[in-house]
Parts: structure tokens; C-alpha cells; sequence
């Protein structure tokens, strides 16, 4: 099903502060408007106006389409809730042509409903989907969508699209890392550029560095002269080019750097601030905030040689020790495919620090239930003594594995954002707070606690431990994340299993 011209509605319907919404100091919004692609993406720069186009693209869509819900993600509370009564909230009540459509109260910060059966939907998510589960929707927004964890948030959401005849997905935000969920989703996008012909060598132009910022304006990359932003034109540089209608196409990926606003580059006093923007941020801070790309890495807490330190000569499987626990990590199609069930078994010693690695296995591209008998078959050979498996997409294999291993005991491991590191729900799980468990298993590979078989067998492993790394979200939260191409199944099967050797030895104690 398509919508009608959203650009018409807008300026005829919409208005803004006071004055009619018009797109006149915007014209790269006008294509996003007229659009109907299933998936889009605006990576910004700061104040380029996106969250006020996205408020205008919501309404529209709910006032078009009569009994359409669009359900407005972002990272936190208060961002949900600036956006939903500043921006949206604003627009219902102060556009004269939108009273038909605004019935009752429109203040609910999470839902408001419009005379022709359309809803507006608002929730927040950063590493933890479940606050958003269960809604239907016709169109999810993702809003500062870099601060969101892709492999933990978004599959899940997108799940509200299910039984949508529309099923759209709009991500905007402003980049952080190379390894970010922003940069993620522009990889697998088209790429498209804004670019601008020169007027007096007519060539074109597209901005992604400082190379074009003169002094009183955006100049031209081939012979130095000004340009205009108005005479740009969208330009795919990563075209879809998929010919197979089975396979949904890319994302509609437009870069949006405050460089090219016309508001920008006509007013000397506005142009002046991004100079001194230039002289004053950091690097990563100007190409993120101003020129609206990705810059650098992830922190990460161990290094490849911090990790092969713990490596012995020896070959899996190995001697069981005293004390030996299981940990799974089941595959939940995240990473666009690239997880997978991983198994894990440690032993030690009751007066040991020392977690031996004595088997593990990677299950690539397979069903959770399809691996469950050699799992269970190893384990039993480990001669475990307690289990703990992933909660978060095993519930059913969990449960068959438990029937394999007979009377030892498994028990499931969520993880959660808590206050206590470690928890019983008094029903059926453990609930731990990710980022502790995950800082605490850190310092016990930095100490050197975890020992490792021969090097030749852990690329792998390694790889997907070193895919973690750690982010403080605009709310000043400390996550751990990964980039969505690269799994990191084998470390989470390690910390359940490290729990579980925690939880054998009445151990509960964290940092």
C-alpha cells in the first residue's frame, strides 16, 4: 500500500510555532517526504532539522492513512517524552487544519489517538526491547538511533511490522563509532548524497570531510568556488542494484550534514559558528556533530595479546576438573544471521581462581533445537555438574536440553539493566545485570583467570570476544555492544558459564 504525497499534506496541514511547516530551508527533506521505501535512514549532523521533520512525517502518515499507528522509538525516557509533547503534542494542538483529526486529550506522553481511528505510539528502548513488545504498528521510528543496540532492539521491535500491509522503518540519528549502529545501518544503505552543482564549473559536489568548508561558505571540491545547497540533487552512491524480489532492497540512506543547509551557508553569523566549531571540537566531535559521519573505534578493555596469553598447549576436550559447569549462548538470527549457538564448559578447583576451558564448540548456521543432542552429549562426556543457558531466545531449547541432561540441573540466565548483578525471579531464571556480569568476566580474563586451549584452536572465539566493546549512551549509561556484523556468541557462552561456576560454588559475590 503506498501513501499519498506527504510534502502536500505537510505544508497545507502542518504548522510549526506559529507559522505554516514548509521544507523552503530544507529542500533535501523533500525526496524523504515523497518517498515510499519500506526502510529509510537520515544520518545527521546535529540540529539539521530531523527531529521536527520526523514529528511531521509521523502525522502526516496517521493523518493520511486513516487507523495507520506509527510507534516513535528512542533511547531514553526523556527524549520520548521532549518528543512527544514538544514536538508532536505541539503540532496537534497548534495546526488549525488538524482539528478534525485531534480527538480527546493529546497530552499522553505514550499514545495519542486521532479522530480517524490512527494512533501515535511512544516507548524507549536502549540494549532492552521488552518495554516495546507486543505493539503493532505500521511505521516504527527509531530516533538517535546510534544510541541504540541493534542486535538487542531492534529484530525484536521490527516484529511489530509483522501483519502491517505498510511495514515501514524509518532510523535517523547522529554517528558515533565506525562499529556503531548508525554506521551499521548506512553500510547496508544506499549511501545517498546530497550533491551540488557548481555554477560556474558545473560540476558536482558531496561533503563527508573539511575539504569544502571555506571561510564564508561551502565551496565548490573542483575549483574552489562557492556553491549554492539549493542546487544539490540526491545521488545514490551505493545504488540497489538486487534484482531478486524475494530479497528486500537497501535501506534509503540519506547523509545529512549541517554543512549543507541553506540556513547555514546564507547567514554569515550561523556560518562563523561552524568555523569555530572546526577550531574548537575534537575531531570525532566535528565529524559526528557537524559533518554528520563516523569516526573511530569502540573502547575495548582486552587486546588480542591479552587474550592469547591465556592460552596453554593442550586440545580439547581435556580432563574435567572438580568443579565443572556449562554455559550456552543460543543462536537468535541476530547480526542479520551471524550468531550462533555456542557451548562452553569450565572446570576448576574449589581453592582456585582458575577457569580451564576443558570443551567448547561453535554451531554455525543451525537451529538451536537441531544442536541440542551434541551439546548435551559433550556435556554429559565433561561430566558437568550445573548448566545455565541463555534465557533471552532458548527457552525451548533450554528445555530440551534439560530433558538430555536428566537430573543435572540447567537453569536459565536473562539478561537485564538491574541494580543487583545477579538474581532469582522465584520462578524460572536468574536475572543479571548485564553490564556488571560483563565487567566482572572482564576482570577475570585480565587477570589472567581464564586459561584457554592451544592458540591454533581460539581465531574464532577470539574474534567474537574482541567484537565487544564499550559505549556510554547520551544518557551517561555505560553498555557493553558489538557491531551488528560481528558476533559475539562464544564470550556470552563463557560468562554463562563462569556464572554458573559462580552459582556451584555459592559464590554471588560481584565488583
Amino acid at each position: 500500500m503506498i501513501i499519498s504525497d506527504r510534502l502536500s499534506i505537510a505544508e497545507a496541514m502542518l504548522h510549526l510555532d506559529g507559522d505554516k511547516f514548509s521544507l523552503r530551508d530544507y529542500p533535501f527533506y523533500h525526496a524523504y517526504y515523497r518517498g515510499n521505501w519500506r526502510s529509510t535512514l537520515l544520518m545527521c549532523g546535529r540540529q539539521v532539522g530531523k527531529s521536527v521533520s520526523a514529528a511531521g512525517f509521523s502525522i502526516v502518515d496517521c493523518v493520511a492513512q486513516p487507523h495507520f499507528k506509527t510507534f516513535y522509538i528512542s533511547p531514553s525516557l526523556k527524549q520520548t517524552s521532549t518528543f512527544s509533547n514538544t514536538r508532536v503534542g505541539k503540532m496537534l494542538r497548534h495546526s488549525p487544519r488538524l482539528k478534525p483529526f485531534v480527538s480527546g486529550n493529546t497530552d499522553n506522553v505514550f499514545l495519542k489517538i486521532l479522530a480517524n481511528g490512527s494512533e501515535l505510539l511512544f516507548s524507549y528502548a536502549t540494549d532492552n526491547p521488552d518495554r516495546a513488545r507486543g505493539v503493532s504498528a505500521d511505521r516504527v521510528v527509531y530516533d538517535e538511533v546510534q544510541n541504540i543496540v541493534y542486535s538487542e532492539v531492534v529484530p525484536v521491535i521490527n516484529e511489530c511490522l509483522a501483519n502491517s500491509p505498510y511495514g515501514y522503518v524509518s532510523y535517523m540519528g547522529t554517528p558515533l563509532t565506525m562499529e556503531n549502529t548508525i554506521q551499521y545501518l548506512w553500510d547496508t544503505s544506499t549511501k545517498t548524497e546530497w550533491v551540488i552543482k557548481c555554477e560556474n564549473c558545473g560540476k558536482r559536489s558531496f561533503y563527508r570531510d573539511t575539504k569544502g568548508i571555506g571561510k564564508e561558505g561551502l565551496i565548490c571540491l573542483h575549483c574552489g568556488k562557492y556553491v549554492n545547497p539549493r542546487n544539490g540533487v540526491w545521488v545514490d552512491m551505493s545504488p540497489d542494484e538486487q534484482r531478486d524480489p524475494s530479497v528486500l532492497p537497501k535501506i534509503k540512506g540519506f547523509h545529512v550534514p549541517q554543512i549543507i543547509l541553506p540556513a547555514n551557508t546564507e547567514d554569515p553569523t550561523r556560518w562563523a559558528r561552524i568555523i569555530n566549531k572546526m577550531e574548537t571540537y575534537t575531531e570525532a566531535k566535528f565529524k559526528n556533530e557537524v559533518l554528520g559521519i563516523s569516526d573511530s573505534l569502540g573502547t575495548r578493555l582486552l587486546g588480542l595479546e591479552d587474550l592469547e596469553k591465556g592460552c596453554l598447549d593442550y586440545r580439547i576436550p581435556d580432563t574435567p576438573g572438580v568443579l565443572v559447569t556449562g554455559g550456552v549462548d543460543w543462536s537468535g538470527g541476530g547480526s542479520k544471521g551471524k550468531s550462533r549457538t555456542v557451548a562452553w564448559v569450565f572446570s576448576s578447583s574449589p581453592n582456585s581462581n582458575e577457569f580451564r576451558t576443558t570443551w567448547f564448540k561453535i554451531y554455525p548456521d543451525s537451529n538451536p533445537v537441531d544442536v541440542v543432542e551434541d551439546i548435551a552429549k559433550n556435556f554429559l562426556q565433561s561430566r558437568v555438574q550445573l548448566v545455565i543457558g541463555d534465557a533471552g531466545e532458548g527457552a525451548l531449547a533450554n528445555s530440551l536440553l534439560q530433558r538430555h541432561l536428566g537430573t543435572i540441573q540447567l537453569y536459565q540466565l536473562q539478561y537485564c539493566s538491574s541494580s543487583t548483578p545477579l538474581k532469582w525471579n522465584n520462578a524460572d531464571r536468574y536475572m543479571g545485570d548485564k553490564t556488571t556480569l560483563i565487567d566482572n568476566y572482564m576482570m577475570q580474563l585480565k587477570k589472567g583467570h581464564v586459561v584457554f586451549p592451544h592458540i591454533g584452536l581460539m581465531s574464532q572465539v577470539f574474534k567474537d570476544m574482541l567484537a565487544l566493546y564499550e559505549e556510554t549512551t547520551a544518557t551517561g549509561k555505560k553498555i557493553w555492544t558489538h557491531s551488528p556484523v560481528m558476533p559475539d556468541d562464544s564470550f556470552h557462552a563463557q560468562v554463562f558459564c563462569w556464572v554458573a561456576q559462580k552459582v556451584l560454588r555459592r559464590d554471588l559475590s560481584f565488583y
